[in-house]
């Protein structure tokens, strides 16, 4: 019934939003997004009515007259076959039901979108009825509110490791990567590729836009709104700095000249579709017509989709869980961003908590390229390496004007600045209060700048600061704050043209913005880290810049996506997501797997994974110290996917409350075995969280490894 999944990629777009500025030592890299979180994206409100049969996506033949449409986990979902058409022609005779019902119940009350691939209900906007009262229509299994979500590169591929897959001739051909985000802009340059052939049944458009936003490369643009006006048409820069982080064609060279080394998307052959669901400025989106995103892209023939984009962490709050997990039901690999809410644990929100996505977290890139200040003090002149602010902040023109540290509140301004800086770029010191609370308190002042000087060692941090603050913010490092407030005078010179390219102290080391795990359920979130912050990527009108966030991880590991299923066409979603968590590797700071899963991404280690387990990584959840309940156990299938039969070894970093039942296995070519994972909480601290990674190598401990990384946590 399904067809083999040979080609096709739906990259999972995670707009995520870092929550706030407050002061505290953040790695190179942006504390946001810079996108407006109280934005509201429509008047009504919004729910989800989940109907009581399954989706087509999980449905397994439980109804009389109606064969599975569930397909093999190595086949995707083939929605013109017959069983799919004829069980969907019954889903919709079911809703027809409800929305009858509904239009008896309420005049006002209307169903704005139906579903049927990965999740099985409609999305109601309740006007004119009690929410309770959506529950008492026929076949309702469950009513949830829709809520909103937000939109939260040339040596990066170096830490990743996708050279070598380049080098085979694997760079993402015939897949097709879905990017659910803010639109992308399809004549930018680095999405020209005359060589690429339209793929046979493209381009998917929208109806009234055909031939406006789409091209050989960009071969799918819908859009998700509730104004009928609204186009695919690419308007903030987020899904065009993802896109071609994920797919910009291979060897591009910076117009601008700042980038020494030409740019590449991770799958530069890999085909985009441009799945619009924030199609303004700073606008949040109802998570119901992200569903409706994710439908299409399976139902268009995406093998990956992106997905930039974060809500909360709460747990059951909403069904766009349930929708991802459809979507790789239905053979399709989702990635999503972990979010920028961190550095605190249980930060990751819906849908990057769903258990089958691949949930990204973020570490700094090795270089960056960013704004640069000239800052004379005392006669000696130095040219300064600085983060930059979004979205209020930004440098926008030429200042050039003396120094003026301030000392009100110890030098962090936090109550206010006493003074008048008419006229001067005030230095203050970071700490106790946000990013905007400083701009604010220098803007009033009437300075015409902001340095900001970093409380700790390393490169100094993107900020998020909110647009009423309209004199440009930088910051600068430790080092360099105490040099340029050392002088008796001093003078700086910001201008929006000066860029550079730069070494970071902090590469590979993971940004404190990344959201940890758990999830509020007490499950093992990241499942891997790729590059997220200082990604240099297209934006719209042509240009390049930097940006900063989970959200841009994700699209490396959804490029990543794109070309083990050109590589390796037999593996399913979940191969695909354990061959990268198996094959990670420790950041530069040895971060924990509550912090990166299996570790940053490794794509020729994955392609060439000694084995593969499932599950990829083990939540143990909440387990009691004591008692019969103080042991569980997971049972771990491993397979051998080398060449030739293999024996393997099996060690525990945390011997003693975490145990196997096998030190080692003999496993044939191609074959499976299993072996049990124990953790005893007994006599464990109460409260506290214990994770670690199980390794397994091949060649009687002498060949290449996986590792499986593990989290419980420990009651009384």
């Amino acid at each position: 019934m399904g067809s083999k999944k040979w080609r096709g990629l739906l990259l999972t777009l995670s707009l995520v939003i870092v929550l706030a500025g407050i002061a505290s030592p953040v790695q190179a890299s942006y504390v946001d997004d810079g996108v407006n979180q109280n934005t509201p994206s429509s008047d009504g409100e919004y729910y989800f009515v989940q109907l009581n049969d399954d989706p087509v996506s999980t449905y397994e033949g439980d109804v009389s007259g109606f064969a599975a449409t569930k397909v093999d986990e190595d086949e995707q979902l083939d929605v013109e076959a017959t069983e799919v058409k004829k069980y969907q022609k019954y889903l919709k005779e079911k809703r027809s039901d409800y929305k009858s019902w509904l239009q008896k119940k309420s005049a006002k009350a209307k169903v704005v979108e139906e579903f049927d691939l990965t999740f099985n209900g409609v999305a109601v906007k309740a006007d004119g009825i009690d929410p309770k009262a959506l529950e008492e229509g026929p076949g309702v299994e469950n009513v949830v509110k829709s809520v909103q979500y937000f939109p939260a590169m040339n040596t990066s591929h170096d830490i990743i490791q996708n050279q070598p897959l380049w080098n085979s001739g694997f760079k993402g051909e015939d897949v097709k990567v879905g990017v659910i985000d803010s639109g992308i802009d399809q004549d930018h340059p680095f999405f020209q590729d005359p060589s690429l052939p339209m793929p046979e049944g493209f381009p998917k458009e929208q109806e009234g836009f055909e031939g406006q936003f789409t091209t050989n490369k960009v071969i799918a643009a819908k859009v998700y709104w509730p104004d009928p006006k609204a186009t695919p048409e690419a308007i903030g820069d987020h899904g065009t700095h993802v896109a071609g982080t994920i797919a910009g064609i291979q060897d591009y060279k910076d117009p601008s000249g700042v980038a020494k080394t030409p740019l590449s998307g991770v799958a530069p052959r890999a085909y985009l579709g441009n799945y619009n669901v924030f199609p303004c400025e700073s606008c949040s989106a109802e998570s119901i017509y992200i569903a409706a995103a994710v439908e299409d892209a399976v139902r268009d023939g995406m093998d990956v989709i992106n997905m930039s984009l974060g809500g909360t962490a709460e747990p059951g709050f909403d069904l766009l869980d349930t929708v991802v997990n459809g979507a790789t039901e239905a053979g399709v690999t989702v990635v999503i961003s972990a979010g920028n809410s961190g550095p605190g644990p249980m930060t990751i929100g819906s849908p990057g908590t769903a258990d089958k996505v691949i949930t990204v977290a973020a570490v700094a890139n090795s270089h960056f390229i960013g704004q640069v200040i000239d800052v004379t003090v005392d006669g000696e002149t130095k040219t300064l390496p600085v983060a930059t602010a979004d979205p209020g902040g930004i440098v926008t023109e030429k200042v050039e004007a003396p120094l003026h540290v301030v000392t009100d509140g110890d030098g962090k301004a936090c109550q206010g600045i006493t003074e008048d800086l008419t006229g001067k770029i005030a230095v203050i010191k970071r700490g106790d209060c946000t990013f905007t609370e400083k701009g604010e308190a220098a803007q009033k002042a009437n300075a015409v700048g902001v340095i900001l000087v970093n409380n700790a060692p390393g490169d100094p941090s993107g900020m998020s600061v909110e647009a009423k603050v309209t004199i440009p913010v930088v910051m600068v490092s430790l080092d360099d704050g105490e040099w340029l407030s050392s002088g008796a005078e001093a003078s700086a010179v910001f201008d929006p043209g000066a860029l550079e390219e730069f070494n970071t102290e902090n590469g590979e080391t993971v940004a404190l913005f990344s959201s940890r795990g758990p999830t509020v359920n007490y499950t093992l979130k990241p499942d891997v880290a790729a590059v997220g912050a200082n990604v240099y990527s297209a934006t719209i009108g042509g240009g390049l810049n930097s940006k900063n966030g989970t959200s841009m991880s994700a699209p490396h590991v959804a490029g990543a996506a794109a070309l083990l299923t050109q590589a390796r066409p037999d593996w399913t979603p979940q191969d695909i997501k354990a061959a990268l968590i198996g094959t990670g590797v420790d950041s530069k700071d040895n971060a924990v797997p509550l912090a990166v899963g299996g570790g940053i991404i490794q794509v020729n280690e994955a392609l060439n994974t000694p084995a593969l387990a499932s599950p990829a990584s083990l939540s143990f959840g909440q387990v009691p110290n004591k008692g019969k309940e103080s042991a569980k156990s997971f049972t771990v299938t491993l397979t051998n996917t080398t060449n030739k039969n293999q024996d393997y070894t099996i060690s525990v970093d945390d011997g003693k409350q975490v145990k196997v039942d096998k030190s080692t296995v003999k496993v044939n070519k191609g074959k499976s075995v299993t072996f049990k994972v124990t953790v005893d909480a007994a006599g464990k601290t109460v409260w506290n969280d214990y994770q670690g990674y199980i390794t397994v190598t091949a060649d009687k401990g002498k060949g290449k490894k996986i590792r499986i990384p593990y989290h419980y946590h420990v009651t009384n």
